[in-house]
């Protein structure tokens, strides 16, 4: 039996999502990956881009992205279902998401270790929703505001405790996996309401606050190219290495992973700002 699970969700046709998640799992192997009593979930469309990697798949077919996405309203929902997928397929009692476009820094062991019945892990606390100074979390208050929805058995309606959580990781225990389903049917109430990407992990806070699960947060174990600049700055450097040494070849993958370097050097940095600003202008 094992410990814990690492799950990683990658769909879409830009492969840089897939490379990203190759590039997560490589990074972490030798530390933390390969240790006794860890697996490795790869919840894909493409499912032959792993194939050669010590890890187990689970496709995400043509029904699945209509089902989660909403018909493709929102595809930020599939997260939430690949998820749970995962969970209900693996023997490990703890299952922990990272995104495709985050990579560990720090051991994960820290953070797995909290994760229990009625204690999970998230990325981070972005803060209430109601008073925010953030205009996307504004964005809630917008389409929320003396709305009263059914949620399952319950009514829902935003509250003063209400707050924005992370979803960049998702640690939980196996006995929580109904916050998932959960999650999702809150989801899909409150999407038509809301004009922004991020209801998925509004849903999914929203959830672990209503049922009371206790939220530590784990995103000083992580670094990210999620910004528009570091992703196009990283996505390339991904797609050469792997047009280089082919999709599959782990081990020719370990060997050469030193030569990824997605971190932008200074002069990048400043060329790129310099492009936003002129653009703006």
């Amino acid at each position: 039996m094992h410990e814990r699970e690492h799950v990683v969700i990658a769909y879409g046709q830009e492969l840089g999502y897939q490379h990203g998640a190759k590039f997560q799992i490589l990074s972490a192997w030798k530390r933390w990956y390969s240790q006794p009593g860890i697996s490795v979930c790869v919840v894909t469309d493409k499912p032959n881009l792993f194939e050669g990697y010590p890890v187990r798949t689970i496709q995400i077919t043509e029904q699945n992205w209509r089902d989660w996405s909403l018909n493709g309203l929102q595809h930020f929902g599939i997260k939430l279902r690949a998820f749970e997928q995962s969970m209900r397929t693996t023997d490990a009692p703890v299952s922990m998401l990272l995104d495709t476009d985050t990579y560990w820094i720090g051991n994960p062991e820290s953070l797995a270790r909290v994760i229990r019945d009625g204690s999970a892990v998230m990325f981070c606390d972005e803060g209430t929703v109601r008073g925010t100074r953030n205009a996307s979390i504004d964005r809630f208050n917008e389409g929320l505001a003396n709305q009263s929805v059914e949620w399952g058995e319950l009514n829902y309606q935003l509250s003063s405790k209400s707050r924005m959580l992370n979803s960049s990781i998702v640690g939980l225990h196996k006995k929580n996996i109904e916050i998932l389903v959960d999650a999702f049917r809150l989801f899909k109430v409150l999407e038509p309401l809301v004009n922004a990407h991020t209801v998925e992990q509004f849903a999914l806070g929203e959830t672990l606050r209503v049922n009371k699960i206790d939220v530590k947060f784990g995103s000083a174990n992580t670094r990210d190219w999620s910004s528009i600049g570091r992703k196009n700055y990283a996505t390339p450097i991904l797609k050469q290495f792997f047009e280089k040494y082919g999709e599959n070849d782990f081990e020719k993958h370990l060997e050469n992973l030193a030569s990824i370097v997605i971190r932008r050097p200074l002069k990048t940095l400043l060329k790129q700002k310099l492009a936003r600003f002129r653009g703006l202008n």
